[in-house]
């Protein structure tokens, strides 16, 4: 009799296993998802996170002004990492500084030394005089190259209207950089402003006119093609230059001018011997002094920064960290958001008239990048969120390739949080006789 209980009990229990179980629909639906591999990244998915916008004379407009507006609101530090000589670069950097300004940006940094920077207030002094001051000064100091100036990247027409804004505004300007390569002959006749009260004022100035008729002599011997010369190693060697140059090194107006000099001069020695990492240091210490000092009025600085596109990146950039990882460092650190912002030409007009496509001129390194580079325009900004492209990415929605464009695209994405390309540029109208 216990046998057949026992032998009942099983088929039942038997019977209740084999039984059809309901299927979860969404559980099942959710492990597909999961396990479905992301859609690769391509240009019309970039698309989507791509708006447009124009400058104009007066403003910005286009729907690409609503992703700029939320940049600035959003961000304590934004990092512009430029194309340098750019006319329509500087034409944007006009129009955005009204909007930085109310937005309580207060601080402007750029890619000049300490000195040139203080310089540029001077001559923007009255603001309405910056364009002729700023021309008078350049022609004064241009040499024979058309890179030789005395102060980069504020010598075309366009570069002096966005000065004129800042200075309109009293925003600051910092110059974090070393003194720039064609300085030399300004910086001479700069430190004899300093001594003009001097008893012996006559004698340091014929002291200078014979420094700087060396200096000049050695910039000439530089400019002979093929010649293979430490042009600052090769001046700092000559009696008369260092003769001129102890009048200042006791000087507590002028000392810190020649410390930075012989600083930026040691730099361009060494600019085969790994000197670059000693110039971002340089750079990167001089904004955390002028970073401090400005916290000693504002509780949160905002700094809007521009400089190459290589100093922008936050990642490691040419064997350094450069400035845009300091500042993302800085943010995170405080619970603030920097947002750094790289840039691209697509269509360009040489010099001569000749209209470059860079897609096609540097195939070799945008070919990886095509589909973010067919997204320009000839006559609008591009501006493509990489930030939300990073977080699409974190978040399984979309996956970088495999192949070898995997390694491009993502330094790019990691590097920067937007991609702005400019419309068809030219070079900045110079400025000078």
């Amino acid at each position: 009799m216990k046998s057949l209980i026992t032998l009942t009990i099983i088929i039942v229990l038997l019977c209740f296993s084999c039984k059809e179980q309901p299927v979860d629909v969404d559980t099942v639906a959710i492990k597909e998802e999961k396990t479905s591999p992301a859609a690769v990244i391509d240009a019309s998915y970039i698309a989507t996170k791509t708006a447009y916008f124009t400058v104009t004379d007066t403003a910005i407009v286009g729907e690409g002004r609503a992703m700029l507006e939320r940049i600035i609101s959003k961000s304590q530090f934004v990092m512009f990492g430029e194309r340098h000589g750019s006319k329509a670069t500087s034409q944007l950097i006009t129009r955005l500084i009204p909007m930085l300004h109310e937005a309580g940006f207060n601080n402007t940094a750029f890619e000049v030394g300490p000195y040139s920077a203080k310089k540029l207030v001077e001559l923007s002094t009255p603001p309405s005089a910056t364009v002729e001051h700023l021309k008078q000064f350049t022609t004064q100091y241009a040499l024979e190259e058309d890179h030789e100036i005395p102060i980069p990247f504020f010598d075309g027409l366009e570069d002096a209207y966005f000065l004129q804004a800042i200075r309109e505004r009293n925003m600051n300007i910092w110059g974090l950089d070393q003194e720039y390569f064609s300085s030399t002959l300004y910086f001479m006749d700069e430190l004899l402003t300093f001594v003009t009260d001097a008893p012996d004022y006559a004698t340091i100035t014929s002291e200078k006119e014979e420094a700087s008729k060396i200096i000049a002599s050695w910039y000439a011997k530089d400019n002979v093609p093929g010649a293979e010369i430490k042009l600052f190693e090769e001046i700092q060697k000559e009696p008369a230059v260092q003769q001129y140059l102890s009048r200042f090194r006791g000087n507590e107006d002028t000392k810190k001018i020649v410390e930075d000099l012989e600083i930026s001069w040691d730099i361009y020695n060494r600019w085969r011997e790994d000197s670059h990492a000693d110039r971002i240091s340089y750079m990167r210490n001089n904004f955390l002094t002028h970073y401090n000092k400005a916290l000693q009025t504002e509780s949160n600085p905002k700094v809007f920064l521009k400089f190459g596109n290589l100093h922008a990146s936050k990642i490691l950039t040419n064997g350094c960290y450069d400035l845009g990882d300091l500042v993302t460092q800085l943010a995170e650190k405080q619970g603030s958001k920097a947002t750094i912002i790289n840039t691209w030409h697509r269509f360009y007009t040489t010099e001569k008239g000749e209209e470059l496509d860079y897609l096609e001129k540097y195939a070799s390194y945008y070919k990886r990048l095509q589909d973010f580079m067919t997204l320009a325009k000839r006559d609008q900004w591009t501006i493509i969120d990489l930030e939300a492209i990073r977080k699409d990415i974190h978040e399984g929605r979309i996956a970088l390739p495999v192949n070898g464009d995997y390694h491009k695209i993502k330094s790019l994405i990691d590097g920067y949080d937007y991609q702005l390309i400019l419309p068809i540029d030219k070079r900045v109208t110079p400025n000078k006789n």
